[in-house]
């Protein structure tokens, strides 16, 4: 009995010698794509939810479809091209997969729009009645779907820019073998209790 009592007693020495040498706050890095000190705020995983690929798509939106070159807030987003945003995405997830042809009238309320815009930017100051979109007269609003529909080739990174801020770069292409590149958008979101807020955008050739 003394002997197993002494031999618990060893084994007891070395799990806590070795709790000594573990640091709780220290994660395993799971994104290449992360730059920082382990340990430090940089170097925690990405969550699933805020998706480079998704977010690649809504740079391309805004930048090739809706003509959005930059803004340093989502407020600076013209009224027309954020009700249309909104307003595509109440039906679809991708513009681009919107059809390439055909003639179909949609229309939404305020109430529709304001969610699709809270859903992507969060709150914002535009007033949506100033779009070209809105019918006062009906007080909808009312749109000929666009033909948006296309292929996009990019190649996309996130990196953690801040505590809950992400900066997604998209390279895009013209083609399926990425040989003639068309231009890049940056985009940083937040992660806003567990969701990708769009918070700014610039573009470059």
């Amino acid at each position: 009995m003394k002997k197993l009592a002494l031999l618990l007693a060893v084994l007891l020495a070395f799990s806590l010698a070795g709790c000594n040498n573990a640091n709780p706050g220290i994660k395993n890095n799971s994104s290449e794509s992360i730059s920082g000190e382990q340990g430090s705020e940089s170097n925690k995983s990405i969550p699933e939810y805020i998706n480079a690929d998704a977010l690649a798509r809504r740079s391309y939106e805004l930048r090739y479809l809706l003509g959005q070159e930059k803004f340093t807030s989502p407020d600076d987003i013209s009224p027309s091209a954020l009700v249309q945003f909104a307003f595509c995405h109440i039906y679809y997830e991708n513009l681009t997969d919107m059809p390439s042809s055909g003639n179909k009238l949609r229309t939404a309320s305020a109430d529709d729009i304001k969610l699709q815009i809270l859903k992507y930017f969060g709150s914002v100051s535009v007033d949506i009645t100033k779009a070209d979109l809105y019918n006062s007269g009906k007080k909808q609003f009312e749109m000929w779907e666009p033909h948006y529909g296309t292929e996009i080739y990019y190649d996309t990174e996130i990196k953690r820019a801040g505590t809950d801020t992400y900066k997604v770069t998209a390279v895009f292409y013209s083609d399926e073998a990425k040989t003639e590149k068309t231009g890049k958008t940056v985009l940083t979101v937040e992660d806003s209790s567990g969701r990708a807020i769009i918070k700014k955008m610039t573009s470059s050739k």
